[in-house]
This record gives structure tokens, sequence and C-alpha cells, in this order.
């Protein structure tokens, strides 16, 4: 009674209701979508911007670090063409002189005056000449400024490892030359620092001398770091960079220090740089709550850091100017939808009045049709109630109808699959018995002869008991082992489906044990690769499942290969990959063709005549691998090569899992 009473105003102001809501909610919803976007692009600006800002730091100091191999290696290079100048030098003052006074005076003479000529030689307190005299491998020290006490003293056997670090140089680097240079470290004089040191050293070999000049490597490089200083400096002042440099103590080199003592806070980011040896890479860090972003690189043969910065609070400006114009847009944008929003709200306030009216006048109409056709309805529903009743019985009939024909077919399937199974087990039994009789045939040979032997020799009266014993002995033993043949056959038929532990080698070998007459006296050959892996499942199926596939490619290859122009053979192989055993059986009977490789597993599918096969063996097979020892089975063409023959056939593959309970 409300509901009638009330529904021409649910109709008029419900649409106006959802109108209103509907416009409000998209619009708010796009200005937060707006806004949003806004905030993501200032963040994904403030990033770029980031990013540009660290390629230049790295562009900074990546220009350093070269700078500063490029210095490095040119003033080394001027130092090696300095002392290598001065060492010629010297050797051209010995050249000349000995030239003019050979003959006139003796050796000696020779070089006791030109001892006291190159003592008197002056260059600068950087470095020093020096001369050493061969006397049969030994080294006597002539002019030896670094350590005066060795004067006119075989050097060769001092105690001390400076010396005997750079002898061995010394030898080791002019052994088949008579100049050149050499690096070694020296202890100074009357000092106990060991400094890096260069000479040129050059042979006069009239007089068996080697003279050099050398220098300490720490006065070029010291001339290197002040470059290195004095262009860090000016790059600090020409363009108004915060760069400054410390050693691995923290101690300032060049540039600075902030006075807020901000990069304290990067010790422990230098600190781990230099314990994980990262002296290759430039490494980025924000410090100061992340206003500021710093940059290092670490020079590792001197121990230095050379840092550099940028703050980000400058990058917020830019951010701002780039970003300032589609704010001031996207305002319009919201002032503009306001607008738009609230003349659709006022247009679809009106136009929902006139529709409600409409429909209030349709719906009085459409009542009194309602109520003619609710008469009509309990009627049929009457009618229907009855019909539903007969045909739900109906449907109960067919269920149970269903039901029984289903649980037949089930039946049906069942007997089908047990058919397989004896028919299975009957090709088995009679290719058992054929390689029973292959295995049987040579032993009863044996016997017969062994018999007939015995015989002749009682009816020629050749009657020899040692003789007779020893046949006798092989005819027990041969016996034993057509004993043992039914022993092998008989287990083979046993129905056991017990799961059990086994060793897949010995199931393998009995395999083998059964067929391997026929596969001699088919001149087939096997091939073996086997892995000692122990199985839990039930042995005797798999054994059969083996067995039909080793008597397929038996029947493949006496059908395909002929053995007098081309060798029979089976390649059985198997390996352990984690909890899996894999199982490859490959012949060398051409393959399988590509229309029919993927039937051979089909219930009756045979490619023999029908004398030959029954086509159940692989059917068997697969229902073994599969449903029985729940492991995979496939068949593909591959080529192997044996003996340097490549071979073309059938590769079976079985997987199976090493614990069937575990899968």
């Amino acid at each position: 009674m409300f509901l009638e009473k009330n529904f021409a105003k649910l109709i008029i102001f419900t649409p106006i209701i959802l109108i209103i809501l509907v416009t409000t909610l998209v619009t708010f919803s796009q200005i937060h979508h707006l806004e949003k976007k806004f905030l993501s692009d200032r963040e994904k600006l403030k990033e770029k911007l980031i990013e540009e800002e660290k390629y230049k730091l790295f562009q900074q100091l990546n220009s350093i670090s070269n700078f500063i191999d490029y210095k490095n290696n040119l003033n080394k290079q001027k130092l090696k063409d300095k002392i290598k100048r001065r060492s010629i030098f010297i050797y051209n003052i010995i050249f000349n002189t000995y030239n003019k006074e050979i003959g006139v005076v003796n050796k000696e003479k020779i070089k006791e005056d030109l001892i006291h000529l190159l003592k008197d030689l002056k260059f600068d307190k950087k470095g020093y000449l020096f001369l050493k005299e061969e006397e049969k491998d030994n080294f006597i020290a002539k002019i030896y400024p670094a350590f005066p006490s060795y004067k006119n003293k075989d050097i060769s056997n001092i105690k001390d490892e400076n010396h005997i670090e750079y002898l061995s140089n010394f030898k080791k680097n002019f052994k088949d030359k008579n100049e050149g240079y050499i690096v070694y470290n020296l202890k100074k004089n009357n000092d106990n620092k060991t400094l890096k040191k260069i000479a040129y050293i050059k042979k006069f070999e009239p007089l068996n001398w080697y003279i050099g000049y050398t220098e300490h490597f720490i006065y070029t490089e010291n001339e290197t770091k002040q470059d290195i200083i004095d262009r860090l400096n000016f790059i600090n002042k020409k363009e108004s960079k915060l760069i400054y440099t410390i050693d691995f103590n923290k101690n300032i080199i060049q540039g600075i220090e902030d006075k807020k003592n901000s990069y304290t806070n990067l010790s422990s980011y230098i600190s781990s740089s230099i314990e994980n040896k990262e002296f290759d890479s430039i490494k980025y860090y924000k410090i100061e709550n992340n206003t500021r972003l710093v940059a290092f690189k670490i020079i590792k043969d001197w121990n230095w850091v050379i840092i550099t910065s940028i703050n980000l609070k400058n990058l917020e400006k830019s951010i701002l100017d780039i970003l300032g114009t589609n704010k001031k847009n996207e305002d319009k944008f919201i002032q503009d939808s306001i607008l738009i929003v609230s003349i659709l709200i006022f247009f679809g306030v009106l136009l929902s009045i006139i529709i409600s009216k409409k429909i209030e006048n349709i719906f009085k109409s459409y009542k009194n049709s309602i109520e003619n056709q609710k008469n009509a309805l309990k009627h049929i529903n009457a009618t229907l109630e009855y019909r539903v009743k007969e045909k739900t019985k109906e449907l109960k009939e067919f269920n149970k109808k269903l039901k029984d024909k289903i649980k037949d077919e089930v039946n049906k399937n069942r007997e089908k699959d047990q058919i397989l199974f004896n028919q299975s087990k009957m090709v088995a039994m009679g290719e058992m018995i054929e390689n029973i009789a292959h295995q049987w045939r040579q032993p009863l040979s044996i016997i017969s002869t062994i018999a007939s032997g015995i015989s002749l020799n009682i009816d020629f009266k050749m009657y020899n008991e040692k003789e007779t014993k020893n046949d006798l002995k092989s005819i027990v033993d041969t016996t034993k082992y057509l004993s043992q043949t039914i022993d092998d056959f008989r287990n083979f038929f046993i129905e056991n489906k017990h799961k059990e532990s086994f060793n897949l080698v010995d199931l393998i070998k009995k395999d083998i044990n059964i067929i391997n007459s026929s596969f001699k006296n088919n001149h087939i050959e096997l091939i073996t690769s086997l892995e000692d892996i122990t199985m839990f499942g039930i042995q005797n199926e798999l054994t059969q499942a083996i067995l039909n596939i080793l008597t397929n490619a038996k029947d493949v290859l006496i059908e395909k290969i002929n053995h007098l122009e081309e060798r029979r053979i089976v390649k059985i192989q198997t390996k352990a990959i984690n909890d899996f055993v894999y199982i490859y059986i490959q012949d060398n009977g051409k393959g399988i063709k590509k229309e029919i490789i993927d039937k051979i597993f089909e219930p009756y599918f045979t490619t023999k005549h029908k004398s030959q096969g029954t086509g159940i063996g692989l059917y068997m097979t697969n229902e073994i691998i599969i449903k029985h020892m729940k492991g995979e089975i496939k068949v593909e063409n591959r080529s192997f090569e044996y003996e340097g023959i490549k071979y073309l056939g059938a590769c079976f593959e079985i997987k199976l899992p090493v614990n069937i309970e575990a899968v």
C-alpha cells in the first residue's frame, strides 16, 4: 500500500538523485585523477632531473679520473725519458774517455780515472748515478750513493731483502740484453722507509760495467698530485663547483670542507667501499635528509677519495617552472568541468521530471493489465505443476536407466582390459617358449653328444673311467643350467603386483638372460651402459615392459636389417637424474615412419603380418609404465654412433620415479 502511494514520488526523485550522485562522483574522480597524475609527473620529472645530475657528476668524476691517469702516465714517461737520457749521457762519457785512453794507459788506470770523473758529475737532488762491475756472476759496487758503505764490495751476497729482490730482477731483465729499465724497491740510506724506484741501466762491455741512473717514483708522483690539486682548485674557482679531496684517514687534501661537516655522513659509505675494494666504480648517496646528492670516486694508488655534490633543493624550482603551466591548465579544466556538470544536472533534472510523468501514466495502465494477467497465471501455474511432476517422474526413470547403462559399460571396459592383459600374457608366453627353445637347443645338443660318446666308448671297449666321470659331470652341470633357465622363465610368469625394492641392473640382466639366445641366433649385438640404481615398484611388470620393447626391437631388426650386409644392434642405457630413472632402449632398424609413430602404443596396432603380431605388446608396455609404475614413455627416431659408424633407429625413452610411493 505504501509503495503504491509513494511510487510516483520515487519515479520523480530517484533519477534526479542518481544524476546528481553520478555526475558529482565522476567529476571528483576526474579531479582526483588529475591531482594524482600531477604528483606522479612531478616525481617522475624529479627522478629524471636527478638522473641527469647523476650523469653530470659521473662525467665530472670520470673526467677527473681520466685526467689523473693521463698526468700519471705522462709524468712517468717524462721520468723514464729523463733517466734514460742521463744514463746514455754517462755511458757516452765512459765510451769517449775509454777510446781516448785505451792503448795509452792500462785498464785499471782508465777505470780509476773514469770513477773519479763520474763522482764529480752533478745532476739534480732527485736522482743519482751508480756503477757496478761484473766479476764471474758477482757484482762489485764501484759507485753506490744509496749505500756508501758497500763501495768496492760484492753486493751479490748481502743479506738484505731489497738487495736480493733488486739483483734477482736485474739478472732476470739483463740476461739476454745490455740495456733497459728496471723497477725495484730499495730503502733510503740511513732510513727504514722503502720506496719504489726506477733506473735505466746500460752495460759497457769492455770494462764489464753496468752504468745506470735512478730516481724515486715519489718525486714524480708528488708532482702529479700537485698538478691534480691545482686542476681541481681551478675547476672549483672557474665553474663554482664544490669538489674536494680527502685521504683514507679523512684528512683534507684539497678543497674546503662543508661548514656543517655534512660529509662526515659519508664515512661509513667510503669505509665500506674501501673494505669491499670497490675502486673502479663511482658511488652515489643522498645525505642531509635527501636534500644533497653526493658522488665520490676512490683513487686507489694514492689513497685518495675525490668527492663532489649538488643541492637537490635547486631542482624544486626547475620542476615548478616546468610543471607550472600544466597546473594552470588543470585548474582551468576543473572549473570548466564543474560548470558543465552543473548544466548537466539542471537539464538532467528537468528531463527526469518529464520522463517520470510519462512513466507514471504508463505504469497505471500496466497495473490494470497485470491484474488481469494474474488470474490467467494462477490457472497456468496449476497446469504447470502437474506437468512438472510428470516430467520429474520421467527424469528419475531415465537417470536410473542411464546409471545401469554406465555400470554395464564400465564392466565391459574392465573385461576388455582383462582380455588385453591375458592376451598380452599369452603372447609373452609364446615368445618365452620360443626363447626357452633357443636357450635349451645348445645344452641339449651337448648332453646328446656326450651320451653318444659314452655309448660309443662302451661299444668299442674304449671305456675310460676318468673321462666318463668328467663327461657325466658335464651332463650334470648342463642340466643345472637347464633347471636355472626354467626357474628364470617361471619367475617371469608369476603374477606378482607386490611393490618391492629391486636393483634395476639385476632386472635388466634377467631380461637379457631370457632373450639373449634369441638375439645371438639372429645375429643381434647387445650394448649396455647401466648405472647401479635401486628402485621401489612392481618388479615383474617392469620386467615384462622392458622385455616387450626388446622383443619388438628384435622383430624389427630381423625384418629390416640383413645381417650379412649390416650389423644388427640394440643399445640399452640407464641413468638417474634427481628422483627419476631414465631407461633408453634403441635399435638401428632405420626408425618408425612418421605417419604411424604416434599410433604404436594403441591396442591392436601392428605393422607385422597377422600371423606374426597382435599389436598389444607395446600397448601393455604403455599401460604398465603409465598406470602401474606412474611413469612416462615416449618413442622417437634418433641417430647414434657406435665404433665410428652412425646408425638410425627407434629410441624408447622410459621415465620412472625411483620410489613409486613418493609420487
